[in-house]
């Protein structure tokens, strides 16, 4: 789980998804714990989706955080984010129908492929 990494080793976690998923495959992760801030440090470490995002689109590569502990994601000037090589793309995002009740409402399931 991504939650129980230290932020400082997102990078490499999200460079080893890429390495490990097939060109076909998919990986899925549970997003939790979104509803913690972020300077309340961890573990669990506080996963707002933006995280996955943002490592996801450009695995192994350093992101930068804001003062309030947020991924600052690099985009085109149409809104797209600027992908990194062995990009990951979002396919599906949803909220489970069950979770734990202190996740209930705020967990997300996304799921991943390679970009083409």
């Amino acid at each position: 789980f991504l939650s129980a990494l230290p932020p400082s080793r997102r990078p490499q976690w999200a460079a080893q998804m890429s390495k490990l998923l097939s060109p076909t495959g998919r990986l899925v992760c549970i997003e939790f714990p979104t509803y913690k801030d972020p300077k309340d440090g961890g573990p669990p470490w506080a996963l707002p989706p933006e995280v996955y995002e943002a490592h996801l689109s450009k695995p192994g590569q350093e992101i930068p955080y804001d003062e309030d502990g947020r991924p600052v994601m690099e985009r085109k000037e149409d809104g797209e984010l600027v992908l990194g090589e062995g990009a990951l793309e979002r396919v599906a995002h949803f909220k489970p129908e069950r979770t734990f009740e202190i996740g209930r409402g705020t967990d997300w399931i996304s799921v991943w492929r390679r970009t083409s």
